[in-house]
């Protein structure tokens, strides 16, 4: 009985410390520190090549590129690489009579064909080869940047240390029914990354913005969540990755339960195959990344679910009523401080900034949701029943 008391309490630590705790204590980092990692040297400049995978994009890629050609940063030291794969509707046209219309100018617009759709990482591993800049920034197709997108993230590779660098994502249409959780989700992620960033390295990137530096990549076309194999091969290559939260990148989010079902069951895919491909990088402690960022970030959210039926097994083993609510009423008393302390350092961080509307029922809504999608990625996963290749969403 004892032994399972003593389970029970640090299987709800986990719980706890996955959904509150860890947020929390990121956020108390980024709060104490007050520099978010901001680097003031905004005089510092290289090239940048700035990759675009598309695959039927016809809809959004001249605004995308209209966007891009715009950004407050020197013309002369950034093109933008289109990279389509296969598109079979008038993406490619429409690249070609922009690029008419930009011969002789700057920023330089390449389009590089690939004869089939082979996914994103290949997509990115072919756009390399016609990069000229010593920076690689990669973005979605209908994504908008913030124009002074470039002016945050380049001074961060003034320190040879930093290997690449993430961007801040907004979800561009938060107080739509479904969107206005994942909003609150999302600014949940970027206090925990300005924390990440200032302690070790941000955990990950978004795949709507990634840079890093050109000669330290190539991704892996097996693997689904490119942004997030970047991010460990350059850790593991002993470079630290860096979260500028002043670059904004807008993209709208699916307001469909169905299409976030299927976008975020292939993200979860994306990061079982990642942490059984670097398992051995994982299982030594060498650094903050590996032995305190990336379990609390990533690992625990894709045991959540099975924590959550374990707490619910020792309840029923244990069957002692005083214990069992005893271990609720600390729970629910540890879980709602640090809720409350969460909501004060998010709204101190938004401050002026894009926010969606809360509702408290919205976000345990999203999170049981959010908890089924990990269970059918296991899924997935283990049957093999997936594909790298990502589906369109409506939006």
């Amino acid at each position: 009985m004892d032994i399972l008391i003593v389970i029970l309490y640090i299987v709800m630590f986990l719980l706890v410390w996955q959904f509150v705790g860890y947020p929390a204590l990121m956020g108390s980092i980024a709060f104490i520190s007050r520099k978010y990692t901001k680097n003031n040297d905004n005089t510092f400049k290289t090239s940048v090549s700035i990759l675009v995978p598309t695959y039927n994009e016809e809809k959004v890629i001249r605004l995308r590129l209209t966007n891009l050609m715009k950004l407050n940063y020197p013309n002369e030291l950034y093109e933008i690489i289109v990279v389509d794969s296969g598109s079979n509707d008038k993406t490619k046209e429409i690249v070609e009579e922009i690029m008419d219309k930009q011969i002789n100018l700057k920023p330089e617009l390449k389009l590089a064909i690939q004869s089939e759709r082979k996914g994103k990482a290949s997509a990115i591993n072919f756009g390399k080869q016609h990069c000229n800049g010593e920076i690689v920034l990669v973005t979605d197709a209908n994504a908008i940047f913030e124009k002074n997108v470039l002016n945050e993230i380049i001074p961060c590779f003034k320190d040879s240390n930093v290997g690449g660098v993430g961007g801040r994502f907004v979800v561009s249409n938060p107080n739509a029914n479904l969107t206005s959780s994942t909003q609150f989700y999302w600014t949940i992620e970027y206090i925990m990354r300005m924390g990440e960033s200032i302690l070790d390295s941000v955990c990950l990137f978004h795949g709507e913005m990634h840079a890093w530096r050109k000669g330290l990549i190539h991704c892996d076309e097996k693997i689904i969540s490119e942004d997030l194999n970047i991010a460990i091969q350059l850790r593991k290559a002993g470079y630290k990755l860096k979260y500028a939260p002043d670059a904004l990148v807008f993209e709208q989010t699916p307001n469909n339960i169905d299409e976030q079902i299927i976008q975020r069951t292939k993200t979860t895919v994306g990061t079982l195959q990642n942490i059984f491909k670097y398992w051995k990088f994982f299982i030594i402690p060498r650094n903050l990344y590996v032995a305190f960022i990336f379990p609390s970030h990533k690992i625990l959210p894709m045991l959540s679910p099975f924590l959550l039926f374990s707490v619910l097994v020792l309840y029923i083993l244990i069957w002692n009523i005083n214990v069992i609510l005893i271990n609720i009423f600390i729970c629910i008393m540890i879980f709602g401080c640090l809720l409350i302390y969460l909501l004060i350092i998010k709204s101190y961080f938004e401050r002026n900034k894009v926010s969606g509307s809360f509702s408290l029922f919205k976000i345990v809504k999203y999170v049981l949701i959010n908890e089924f999608i990990v269970l059918k990625g296991w899924k997935d996963y283990i049957f093999n029943n997936y594909s790298v290749l990502w589906e369109k969403v409506s939006r």
